[in-house]
């Protein structure tokens, strides 16, 4: 095989292993925010707020969103000033907001919704002496809902050969099939260079 006629193969290899990789970035990286709620808050602030992880999905790792501007430009310090809750139905929890990574002006408090259903985050304190009491709560204007679990599963609980967490199954068998691909990939290079 002659040097170009390997330079094309390699170019083909390379594009196929570029498509799994970026299917594997799709099978596992989280649901992008679909929706938040934006608000000036005492004539000075806009708040933008939601899930981290949207959809929000019943028993996930998820957590309040929270970005503050003022100006368009990031307001930072507040997780040492601003208190933070969650609340649904009767039930509240004091929450601490931390500064998410790489993102200024953005903070973060993480919880798990373990109902379905609208959660309602409140945000109160001082800012640069300004009060700020507001609440947010879930809704088709704003921020998504919590959605049920069972409503989003597949196959679902109680169907035949599946247990009550399918996600520890796909993953490991999504990764499985990953690497198989890319050692049949690597295998057929290996081929044609013989």
């Amino acid at each position: 095989m002659n040097l170009q006629a390997l330079s094309i193969v390699r170019q083909r290899v390379m594009f196929v292993l570029a498509a799994f990789a970026l299917a594997a970035i799709a099978l596992v990286q989280p649901f992008a925010a679909s929706a938040h709620e934006t608000r000036e808050v005492a004539t000075d602030y806009s708040f933008v707020v939601g899930f981290i992880n949207e959809l929000a999905i019943q028993g996930d790792t998820n957590g309040i969103w929270l970005e503050v501007t003022s100006a368009e430009a990031p307001v930072l310090g507040l997780a040492d000033i601003l208190q933070a809750q969650v609340i649904f139905g009767d039930q509240t929890r004091d929450l601490t907001l931390t500064p998410a990574f790489g993102e200024e002006g953005v903070y973060e408090a993480v919880f798990i919704p373990t109902e379905p259903g609208d959660y309602t985050f409140r945000f109160f304190g001082q800012i640069d002496g300004v009060d700020v009491d507001e609440t947010f709560t879930s809704s088709p204007e704003g921020f998504d809902s919590v959605a049920p679990r069972a409503d989003l599963e597949f196959p679902g609980v109680g169907e035949v050969g599946v247990g009550d967490d399918t996600t520890s199954v796909a993953m490991p068998l999504a990764a499985g099939a990953i690497v198989l691909l890319l050692g049949v990939a690597g295998f057929a290079v290996r081929r044609r260079r013989a």
